[in-house]
């Protein structure tokens, strides 16, 4: 695994350093839909390309661009840009994220933010958060002062948006699922409403495995404080 950690981390730093200082206008061209439904953009295919040169040894990858790379013992499930929209429009919320299953059983789960450096790794030795440049990892501390929640697709659902006001619940809507579910350990709650996918969301729910976690096929409600978890699934439930 250490192995693993050591070139995924040289990937994501290639990554990093492409979208941070090398963004060419011929990356933020489009260039058809990918495997999982989107337009896929020339960063979005060449992050999934260092990826492959990379990690392609470990195992079969499966990635939101080009669907199903290789084979192998191990899945790699990728979302080589996390919020591709926000970095095609300069706004500073973007990343990526990798799940590692074997058998079905998950082994890794990484989210990073290019925007800001954060990275989060969760293995068998526990959850740990760093710097993508830096080599030293740290325990994971809740933080227990938020203020704020995220509710990703908040645009597309205005009654939830209303009975979260309703209820004083403040939240933000920034745009990268992977990445808002990496932050629900320092957020009051993180809330996604709409069509699920695995690229978006099995790294981001393994990193919030000691949460309270709902999922049904459309709706995600992840909180660190059973009563926050409690009156967010009472709201957003409500009619059923």
């Amino acid at each position: 695994m250490q192995s693993f950690i050591s070139d995924l981390r040289s990937a994501l730093k290639e990554i990093y350093r492409t979208v941070r200082y090398d963004m060419i206008d011929e990356l933020y061209q489009y260039n058809g839909y990918g495997a999982g439904g989107d337009l896929s953009s020339n960063v979005d295919l060449l992050a999934e390309k260092i990826y492959v040169k990379h990690l392609s040894r470990y195992g079969q990858i499966i990635s939101e661009e080009s669907g199903i790379i290789g084979n192998g013992e191990w899945k790699l499930i990728i979302d080589p840009i996390d919020g591709s929209d926000n970095l095609l429009s300069s706004f500073p919320y973007y990343g990526t994220s990798i799940a590692v299953q074997k058998d079905g059983e998950m082994l890794l789960s990484c989210v990073a933010n290019f925007a800001n450096g954060d990275l989060f790794i969760k293995h068998d030795a526990g959850f740990f958060k760093g710097n993508i440049l830096e080599s030293d990892m740290k325990p994971i501390r809740y933080h227990p002062f938020s203020k704020i929640g995220l509710f990703e697709k908040a645009y597309a659902n205005p009654q939830i948006v209303a009975r979260l006001n309703a209820n004083g619940l403040k939240f933000r809507s920034p745009g990268a699922v992977a990445l808002s579910l990496a932050y629900a350990y320092a957020v009051k709650y993180v809330l996604f409403v709409g069509k699920i996918r695995e690229y978006d969301i099995a790294a981001g729910l393994h990193l919030c495995s000691d949460c309270h976690i709902y999922q049904d096929t459309t709706r995600i409600i992840v909180s660190k404080d059973k009563a926050i978890f409690d009156k967010i699934k009472e709201i957003v439930l409500k009619d059923e």
